[in-house]
C-alpha cells in the first residue's frame, strides 16, 4: 500500500480518481461574506511573506514569494473574516492585489522591462517529485471589479494573459533540460481569467508553452468561491496524468508524462500574473483575487 507522506489539513481527504470526464462547470460554493460588503480597497492584513507559517491561511503548503524584488506591501495579504473579507474556511484567507504599474523581479527575471506584472507565491519543494501522486486543493474567490483584465486589441498578435494558478514543472541543476519550456521551466496547466470574468483551464503540449486544450470552468466567476483540485501522477513515464476538478467535477483528464526527466519536480504557483500588458486595448486597472482552503496530499506509487 502507498505510504502517506504528507497529511491534509482540516480534515481534507484526498480523493484520487483515474476515471475520465470533462465538460464545463459553472456551479460554485457561496461566500460566507455577502458580495455587497466586499470592498476593493486594500484592507488591513499581514504581509504573506511574514506569515507563511499560518496554517489557517496557507494550510499545510510551504510557500515562498515568486518575485521578491520590488514586491509591494499590498500585493499579498493574510486578511480576516472579522474585517468583512471573504473566507472559505477558518477565519482568514489570502488576498492578492496588483495595481497598475506594479512590477516585480527576481534574480533572473524582471517584469518591469518584460511587459508583465504579477504578485505570486510558489510551493517550495526543492527536490524531485518522481514517483509521487500529488493532490493540491484550494478555493478561489474573484470579487466583482470594474475590469479584471482589459480587452485585447483587435487583429493578430499577442493578447493579454492573466493567470491565477500554474501547475509548474522544473528541471534540476543536476539534470537540466534547457531546451524545454523557458530554460527548463514550464507549466502543465494554467487557471486563467479573461476580461469578461470567465475562468478557464489551459493545458500545454508536452513540455512547451503551446496550448493543448482550453476548458471553461465558469463563465461568470465573480463573487463566489470555486473549489479547485489538481491531481498529478508525477513521472517522466508515459503513464503519468494530470486531472483537474472544479467544484468536484472532473474537467481535465490527460494521460501523459508530467516530468521531463526523473530529477525534475512538479509544483504549485498562484496569485495574479499578467503578460503582454501592451497588447490591451484599455488601461490596466487594479486586480483583486482571494484564495483559501489550501491543502496538499502526497502518496507514493
Amino acid at each position: 500500500m502507498a505510504k502517506i507522506k504528507i497529511l491534509m489539513h482540516f480534515g481534507f481527504v484526498v480523493m484520487l480518481s483515474a476515471c475520465g470526464g470533462g465538460g464545463d462547470s459553472s456551479s460554485s460554493s457561496s461566500s460566507s461574506t455577502p458580495a455587497s460588503t466586499i470592498s476593493l480597497a486594500t484592507p488591513a492584513g499581514t504581509m504573506c511573506a511574514n506569515d507563511f507559517g499560518n496554517t489557517d491561511a496557507f494550510g499545510n503548503i510551504t510557500f515562498s514569494v515568486s518575485q521578491p524584488i520590488n514586491a509591494s506591501s499590498w500585493g499579498c495579504l493574510v486578511v480576516d473574516k472579522a474585517n468583512n473579507q471573504p473566507v472559505y474556511s477558518g477565519s482568514q484567507s489570502v488576498r492578492f492585489e496588483v495595481r497598475p504599474g506594479d512590477c516585480n523581479a527576481s534574480s533572473t527575471f524582471n517584469d518591469c522591462v518584460n511587459d508583465r506584472s504579477r504578485w505570486e507565491i510558489f510551493q517550495n519543494r526543492g527536490k524531485s517529485t518522481q514517483g509521487e501522486i500529488i493532490t493540491y486543493e484550494y478555493a478561489i474567490y474573484v470579487p466583482s471589479q470594474p475590469l479584471i483584465q482589459p480587452p485585447p486589441t483587435s487583429g493578430p498578435g499577442s493578447k493579454p494573459l492573466t493567470v491565477l494558478t500554474q501547475i509548474n514543472w522544473q528541471c534540476s541543476s543536476s539534470n537540466p533540460c534547457s531546451s524545454l519550456g523557458s530554460g527548463g521551466y514550464g507549466a502543465l496547466a494554467f487557471l486563467k481569467i479573461d476580461y469578461t470574468g470567465a475562468l478557464y483551464l489551459q493545458t500545454h503540449l508536452d513540455f512547451t508553452w503551446v496550448p493543448n486544450q482550453t476548458v471553461l470552468v465558469d463563465s461568470n466567476s465573480y463573487n463566489k468561491w470555486i473549489k479547485m483540485r489538481y491531481v498529478i501522477k508525477s513521472t517522466a513515464a508515459s503513464d503519468g496524468y494530470i486531472q483537474i476538478y472544479a467544484n468536484d467535477k472532473l474537467l481535465i483528464n490527460e494521460t501523459r508524462a508530467t516530468l521531463p526527466n526523473s530529477n525534475a519536480s512538479d509544483t504549485l504557483k498562484l496569485g495574479i500574473y499578467n503578460s503582454s500588458l501592451s497588447s490591451a486595448s484599455q488601461a490596466w486597472q487594479t486586480q483583486v483575487v482571494y484564495f483559501d482552503g489550501f491543502g496538499i496530499g502526497i502518496t507514493n506509487f
